[in-house]
């Protein structure tokens, strides 16, 4: 896996404890402004809860550090990562974009490190079991042959990636389907009911679509596609990258 990026998520996660911090000294400074009975107690209160919370993002940032760094399969470990990423994820974006990180590079980390919290679990599943799920901009937009409801409406000309994951899809065993829209994935993932999921799509839509797989306990692995003719346009896949993640998945 690329590992290139991962840590801008940490980085991130950690500038996240520092502003809580930060929130809490300017809390220390207003309640010890005047030293009523009062003011101490619910000083007190607001310090232990905040103890309390630190402790377990601190506990859990570290857990979460330690299991990218040393690729542990601990089930207890990956979960209690993969829900400090959740935890984190809305306060990390909101302090990305503060110091002019962009929005698609924040979620480009995100993906990595639920790559890697997915791949070291070391769960394998049936070909069956894994649903490759794309978006329909792989297609080539005059290709007059529309394939989001049924992808064997492919002819197989080879102007587009969907001819390549189509051959994937027949060597390995796997289901394939190419979605319109997050509510068509979403249906389709209803319809199929995978145990894994093989997602390409851009940044924002592999966000999202980790995100409502997380909820539904799906794992997925996401792999980027590459729009060299802008967003939602024409876009590619590296089928390498497309089999890689299969191959994590698959029984030996």
């Amino acid at each position: 896996m690329n590992k290139g990026k991962k840590r801008l998520f940490i980085l991130l996660g950690m500038a996240t404890v520092l502003l809580y911090c930060l929130v809490f000294a300017v809390i220390w400074l207003i309640m010890t402004s005047e030293s009523a009975f009062w003011r101490h107690v619910i000083l007190i209160g607001l310090m232990a809860a905040f103890v309390v919370l630190m402790l377990q993002m601190v506990l859990g940032l570290s857990c979460l550090i330690f299991g990218l760094l040393r690729g542990v399969e601990s089930p207890a470990l990956q979960k209690l990562g993969r829900n400090i990423v959740e935890l984190f994820y809305p306060m990390v974006m909101r302090i990305g974009q503060l110091f002019g990180i962009s929005k698609e590079e924040i979620e480009d980390s995100y993906i990595k490190i639920n790559n890697q919290i997915t791949v070291s679990s070391g769960q394998k599943y049936q070909p069956e079991e894994i649903l490759v799920l794309a978006p329909h901009c792989l297609q080539r937009a005059d290709c007059p042959y529309k394939i989001t409801m049924d992808v064997h409406n492919c002819h197989r000309c080879g102007r587009c990636s969907v001819d390549g994951l189509l051959c994937i899809a027949e060597e390995t065993g796997v289901h394939f389907v190419v979605a319109s829209g997050g509510t068509f994935a979403r249906k389709f993932a209803q319809e199929y009911q995978p145990k894994a999921i093989v997602a390409i799509a851009c940044e924002r839509d592999l966000t999202s679509g980790i995100k409502d797989m997380h909820m539904q306990h799906i794992p997925v692995v996401g792999v980027l596609n590459e729009r060299p003719n802008g967003p939602c346009h024409n876009t590619t896949v590296q089928l390498c990258k497309v089999r890689q993640a299969i191959n994590y998945f698959m029984k030996e």
